[in-house]
């Protein structure tokens, strides 16, 4: 029997209001620079979520919406050979940079969308499968469904798992500030379980920080992240305020908060 909620529909629904340049890989060139440096930061969240793959040094690992290479570069450390994709240019030319740096040369990457990476011809099957924060995609079902098919042994959704912001936050940005909770890990459950995935959970508390150089800057990023209305700035401006503290030059914020790991293993 169906489910009375159709989560794919519901993902759909939720997202058709958004605006699409604000998730677009032009809209992420702009941002890359600060990203990779506030990314490269969050070493304890990296370390937490990379205890969770089973990696090992004869598998290939897909990176789905690496972003500047978190936790791509780490891995290509452990393992044969890393792919990672991500619809933005900029973002991959910081991760061809941070190999750099790090002396990386087992990572190809693939300057697409998900959605718009074809089995067979882009890439063949991976041993393990991977995602962070990075299923902003208009069919989420399609995506994972791919994802799946795209994997020899495992596949991992990182996912947030609860309020990813301060109840003041949300309180100022109203559905936009929510709307995010869309990628919060019991969706990606319910949805696995309509498709008759039955994925494990592991659960863990970690930091979320970010840096800015200015005010300014902060309030910008959250305007841009978050569709923020012009009646809405100056609360948000204030806010801003209150919650940054200074370090080393800039302004962080830093805020516990809780992810999930969502996993399976073929033929589960």
């Amino acid at each position: 029997m169906a489910g009375i909620i159709n989560w794919n529909e519901l993902w759909k629904a939720m997202r058709s209001g958004r605006r699409r340049e604000g998730s677009s890989g032009s809209s992420w060139d702009k941002r890359a620079r600060k990203f990779n440096e506030s990314a490269m930061r969050n070493r304890e969240r990296t370390e937490k979520q990379l205890a969770n793959l089973e990696l090992k040094p004869d598998y290939t690992v897909l990176d789905v919406g690496c972003g500047t290479g978190r936790l791509a570069i780490p891995i290509a450390k452990q393992v044969a050979s890393v792919t990672a994709v991500d619809q933005s240019a900029g973002m991959l030319a910081c991760l061809q940079e941070n190999m750099e740096r790090e002396g990386i040369t087992n990572i190809r990457c693939i300057n697409k969308r998900w959605e718009d990476v074809e089995l067979g011809a882009d890439l063949e099957q991976h041993d393990v499968v991977m995602s962070c924060n990075s299923l902003g995609v208009p069919d989420i079902q399609e995506a994972i469904v791919k994802m799946d098919a795209a994997s020899k042994r495992y596949v991992y959704i990182i996912s947030s798992a609860g309020r990813w912001m301060d109840g003041d936050m949300e309180a100022i940005l109203g559905r936009r500030g929510r709307s995010r909770g869309m990628m919060d890990y019991i969706f990606f459950c319910n949805l696995l379980h309509e498709i008759a995935i039955y994925a494990n959970v592991n659960i863990q508390d970690t930091e979320y920080e970010q840096h800015y150089d200015s005010l300014d800057e902060a309030v910008d990023r959250w305007k841009g992240m978050r569709d923020v209305p012009p009646e809405k700035e100056d609360a948000l401006r204030e806010h801003l305020s209150k919650i940054l503290v200074e370090d080393n030059g800039t302004l962080s914020y830093k805020r516990r908060s809780k992810n999930a790991t969502i996993w399976w293993q073929k033929g589960d």
